[in-house]
């Protein structure tokens, strides 16, 4: 969910077509939350499948999108501000919406710790000001931004906080979610990816967003292959697709490799993550079809859709779900039933005046 209007770069809208695929899944997938551990394995086999993928795809698309403003503008502080409102925004809203529909009795939101819907916006935030020690340190002394100064900046971000995000230690239950520490450090990387392969098709000027990497696109098929048969042993490590410290990753019943100070699953799963999105990008993004310019609508407007839809979603869950559609209504009835309220949230919410609004404009 780029927050970049777009009016500075010409827009990829191949990219504009993936974003809206994206948030129309993360949409579903919130959708899917409150049914996915009934008895209907769809649900759950859906549910999981969607989040083994689609914020590693767009943490990615934020920092690929976010290189251009950055490399142009710096780290400007008035670009973070809307942010912090936004986050502020996003947690009294989702705060009325749990003492409306799911009976907390807190008058206040808690507005250190974060785990749900708003960590996005609060990591967008720590990975944007996480470029301005590099640009102090070059105004200090006096050099400007260059290529290879941002290669081994952005470079050694990556490599640490993939070292961090394997971590499993004892202080990681003290911090638990506060300021959503463990999922800036989890998905921390592929912000960094993102900016690095902008950068690297900027000079090459070949991008996998134009044309095909068939390698790439195989691996990805086999990775959406290999879940789908799989599952039922994959099942046990899928916490690992919220971004959650290394601890809590371990007291799962998963294989003992995967449980000591360092877990090699982070490794796998970011593979898995980034070849699983381009063979989505790929599947539905590069050739148009009846809803391209719908989903071209969605992805544009992906940062209200995404600011908003879960008040929808809990109204939805609490009024409606439990008492009127689910001792009714069969699985493949309510798994239409569930997609057309996602696809009606999308068109409902992206829009100009909802997208000004959180931009504060």
């Amino acid at each position: 969910m780029s927050t970049d209007t777009g009016k500075h770069r010409k827009r990829n809208y191949r990219l504009d077509i993936f974003k809206g695929v994206l948030i129309f899944l993360v949409v579903f997938g919130h959708f899917l939350l409150p049914v996915k551990e009934r008895e209907y394995a769809l649900f759950n086999k859906l549910f999981f499948f969607i989040y083994s993928f689609h914020m590693p795809a767009f943490i990615f698309l934020s920092g690929y999108l976010y290189y251009d403003s950055w490399k142009r503008k710096g780290t400007k502080l008035k670009s973070v501000i809307p942010l912090i409102m936004l986050f502020l925004m996003m947690k009294i809203l989702l705060h009325i919406s749990d003492l409306l529909f799911y009976g907390d009795r807190n008058i206040i939101p808690d507005f250190l710790h974060e785990s749900s819907t708003p960590w996005y916006i609060s990591a967008l935030i720590f990975f944007r000001l996480s470029l301005y020690p590099l640009e102090l340190f070059l105004k200090l002394n006096k050099k400007k931004l260059t290529y290879d100064a941002v290669t081994i900046y952005v470079t050694v971000l990556t490599v640490f906080f993939t070292f961090f995000s394997m971590l499993n230690m004892n202080w990681q239950v003290r911090i638990d979610d506060f300021l959503s520490l463990d999922r800036v450090v989890s998905f921390a990387p592929y912000f960094y990816i993102g900016i690095l392969y902008k950068k690297y098709s900027s000079v090459s000027k070949t991008s996998i967003f134009e044309e095909i990497n068939m390698r790439f696109f195989g691996i990805g098929a086999f990775c959406v292959l290999g879940f789908l048969v799989f599952f039922k042993y994959i099942r046990f490590y899928t916490l690992i697709f919220y971004g959650p410290w290394g601890y809590r990753i371990a007291e799962r019943n998963i294989l003992p490799i995967f449980k000591g100070v360092l877990n090699p699953l982070r490794i796998i799963y970011m593979l898995y993550a980034l070849s699983t999105s381009y063979f989505i990008f790929v599947a539905t993004s590069l050739k148009k079809n009846f809803l391209t310019n719908i989903l071209k609508r969605f992805g544009v407007y992906s940062l209200p859709i995404f600011a908003f839809h879960r008040i929808i979603r809990d109204a939805f869950s609490h009024l409606l779900l439990d008492n009127f559609i689910y001792p009714v209504f069969g699985k493949i009835t309510i798994l239409i039933i569930l997609l057309t309220l996602s696809f009606l949230t999308c068109m409902i919410l992206g829009n100009d005046n909802t997208n000004r609004f959180c931009r504060f404009k």
